[in-house]
């Protein structure tokens, strides 16, 4: 038994011991109960609030290319075709389109209505020189790869041509765009934001700093930007539907962690905890998907993507292949997959379980460090050897996958430095050749085909000097050509067979270590209205509004 000493003192002492006592005792209640703030901190303000670790590299749709920024860039940009809820592509700039029986010939035609923020009308040249510009390797766009098929693409990116002569436009509201050869997946090439319109005028105005400066088609336009503190884009009057529009303006703070951001969250600064390919904060999640209140706000989406860990395969020892197959044996996934809460789907393979091609029977890699010590020993590293890890800083979960993997590593003899760097720098950096040797990734589909992760990942092809995609430099004559022959054939079951084909092999060569396929998680306020998640756009910020 704890005896306690009672000291009696009078009311007006005891009332001034007890008021901090009881003021710490409501926080505490408040902040454990999940109960939120139930009222907004500007009340009356048509603007959705969120926050972000770090500022988007740029704005520009020919570079921009994440999770996070895109969503962004579609509140700037828009182009000729888009996806409605069930993944169906419908027209979007373009009022229609056919194809021609060949399957080589794609015909657009424009609306009439449609105009740049900076109110000059848009016509199919904007569109052409869009796409012109995307191939021309002064932009370095890193969607270079999705458009090489067009017709003249080669000439034009060696020097050989000024223009892309497969791109035509007879008028103004006729885009024409004639292709190599069949390509099933082009269409959702262009619905990516790399394929949005720019207005030539201002990309000329502005050089590489258009993308600070952007002027777009879409529902907002940029009206401030402080880098490392603040964005803001506003309504914009020349969109073609602006009525539809619901929301007055989108305030994104810059900085700050998950952690402080799901505090803004619960004292009703922010409309969403976080608009990271994290959701949730992983610190957060177990208590808000326990809590009666919170979870009740919480949208899920499983997500044709996959997390894996990136090893470059033209830097050493990682051009061993048996130093590779030693690091896939020698990482736990399983406890990587439960330090995030259980939020994915263990992979034995590259394609996730939603996409077309998905192969049950990959048997990947089993948790093995016995068999991971003796492939190092094969490859020529009975000591192991020293290697960095470059991951996102302020991630809690890349953080968490870092921590781990330094473990396992660690324990068959490989010692490994942790490098964070900001998200934008880890793309910028892992796509430069002879830079990073090893690096944690994330893919997220861009269309609902396995090319965009078979053919845009790991086709040796695709290998640029910067900004490559393939961030492994993965190249395997092999795999190249049945990624080839899938790209061109118009067989669909001949398709997936090949695709399916590749990817045993490139599981085989192990240029990544596939941890697990993630699932989206979202917390929203209560007055948030019109978060849809979409498996190809987690989250579209010109559906929602606030709703008092």
């Amino acid at each position: 038994m704890i005896r306690t000493r009672i000291n009696i003192v009078s009311t007006t002492a005891a009332a001034q011991l007890l008021a901090p006592l009881c003021l710490l005792f409501l926080f505490l209640v408040v902040s454990c109960s999940g109960d939120v703030r139930s009222e907004r901190l500007h009340p009356d303000e048509n603007v959705l609030r969120i926050a972000v670790p770090s500022d988007p590299r740029s704005l520009d749709p020919a570079i921009a290319y994440d999770v996070v920024t895109w969503p962004l860039v579609r509140a700037l940009f828009h182009g000729l075709v888009d996806y409605d809820d069930d993944l169906n592509l419908v027209p979007w700039h373009a009022r229609s389109w056919s194809i021609s029986e060949d399957g080589r010939t794609i015909t657009f035609k424009l609306r009439q209505d449609i105009r740049f923020s900076n109110g000059r009308p848009i016509t199919s040249e904007d569109f052409a020189y869009s796409l012109e510009r995307i191939l021309n390797p002064a932009t370095k766009s890193p969607g270079q790869g999705f458009y090489r098929n067009i017709v003249g693409a080669s000439a034009f990116q060696d020097g050989a041509a000024e223009r892309v002569s497969g791109l035509r436009t007879p008028d103004r509201e006729t885009l024409v765009i004639e292709l190599v050869h069949p390509d099933l997946p082009f269409l959702y090439c262009i619905a990516m934001p790399f394929a949005y319109a720019v207005p030539r005028e201002e990309v000329e105005r502005h050089g590489d700093r258009f993308g600070r400066y952007p002027v777009g088609a879409g529902p907002y336009t940029l009206a401030a930007w402080q880098r490392g503190t603040r964005m803001r884009l506003e309504k914009s009057p020349s969109y073609y539907r602006a009525d539809e529009v619901r929301l007055e303006a989108i305030e994104l703070m810059v900085g700050g962690d998950e952690t402080l951001h799901m505090m803004m969250f619960e004292r009703g600064e922010l409309d969403i905890a976080s608009v990271t390919s994290t959701g949730i904060p992983d610190a957060d999640f177990i208590r808000v998907m326990n809590d009666p209140v919170l979870s009740k706000r919480v949208a899920h989406q499983p997500l044709n993507a996959i997390q894996y860990l990136s090893m470059n395969t033209e830097m050493p020892p990682f051009d061993n292949v048996h130093v590779r197959k030693a690091v896939n044996h020698a990482i736990d996934r399983k406890r990587i997959v439960s330090l995030i809460s259980d939020r994915g789907i263990l992979a034995r393979g590259v394609l996730p379980p939603g996409m077309p091609g998905f192969n049950e029977a990959l048997e990947g890699y089993d948790y093995d460090p016995e068999m991971a010590r003796e492939l190092l020993e094969e490859a020529g590293y009975p000591e192991g050897f020293t290697t960095e890890l470059m991951i996102t800083a302020r991630s809690g979960i890349d953080t968490k996958i870092g921590q781990a993997v330094q473990q396992d590593l660690a324990a068959v003899g490989i010692n490994v430095e942790i490098r964070p760097v900001t998200g934008p720098t880890r793309i910028e950096a892992t796509g430069r050749r002879g830079s990073v040797p090893f690096s944690t990734f994330g893919w997220y589909q861009d269309y609902p085909d396995p090319s965009n992760f078979l053919d845009v990942l790991l086709n040796g092809d695709r290998i640029t000097e910067v900004n490559s995609t393939n961030v492994a430099f993965y190249d395997n004559e092999g795999v190249n050509a049945l990624l080839n022959e899938a790209s061109t054939s118009t067989d669909q079951a001949h398709r997936l067979a090949l695709y399916q084909e590749a990817e045993r092999l490139i599981v085989d060569d192990a240029p990544w270590v596939f941890l697990y396929y993630p699932q989206m998680y979202l917390l929203r306020q209560p007055w948030l209205k019109g978060l849809k998640l979409n498996p190809v756009w987690p989250i579209r910020y010109e559906l929602m509004w606030i709703e008092p």
